[in-house]
């Protein structure tokens, strides 16, 4: 079979479609994001107000939520996986990423202890990681926007208490994940995906 030489402007076409197509296909992941934003968001601010505002001792027990999040995913995650026609290796890249990513989060969570519960900056810089790759990935700047006011928070969460921590976080995952996410879904609804 003969290769086809193709035309500066017909390769550019193609590169443009190809992104089109990875563009489409992952803005209907908008649903993670809103899921994990609203999660986040809403632990964030449950573990703040009962840090500050009362006598609770144990003010992460929002963080519970956590657990359904993950439950939720893979059930989502294993839907979508069934109803893909094609997996390609951008569906690969996507999913190992945030499977690492995640993983790392947990790490840290886990020995939080050794670092004096000052997880929040290092959950920021992770949580920009993924959304920048997942932003580029998509060509979609809003994520790429979200990434930075994630980096943008770590850096001012290093020198805030763990309960200032709790706020940082919520408003990085309201500009990173749910703004993006919303974003997302208007677009992909506008466009019919």
């Amino acid at each position: 079979m003969e290769e086809k030489e193709i035309s500066p402007e017909e390769s550019l076409k193609l590169i443009q479609s190809m992104i089109g197509k990875a563009r489409r296909q992952y803005s209907d992941n908008s649903i993670f994001f809103l899921l994990w934003g609203w999660i986040v968001l809403v632990a964030s601010l449950t573990h703040y107000y009962l840090a500050v505002y009362t006598s609770f001792e144990d003010p992460y027990i929002g963080w519970s939520l956590t657990l359904v999040g993950a439950v939720a995913s893979a059930v989502i995650g294993a839907k979508k996986g069934k109803s893909r026609l094609v997996k390609n290796y951008m569906d690969k890249m996507y999913g190992w990423l945030w499977l690492s990513l995640g993983l790392a989060m947990f790490t840290i969570i886990f020995n939080g202890e050794l670092v004096g519960w000052n997880t929040v900056p290092f959950i920021l810089l992770f949580a920009g990681v993924g959304t920048a790759v997942s932003g580029a990935m998509m060509n979609f700047k809003p994520m790429q926007f979200g990434a930075l006011a994630f980096w943008i928070l770590s850096i001012i969460a290093f020198r805030q208490s763990e309960n200032d921590q709790m706020l940082l976080m919520a408003l990085g995952v309201a500009l990173g994940y749910l703004l993006p996410g919303y974003i997302m879904k208007a677009n992909s609804k506008k466009h019919g995906v």
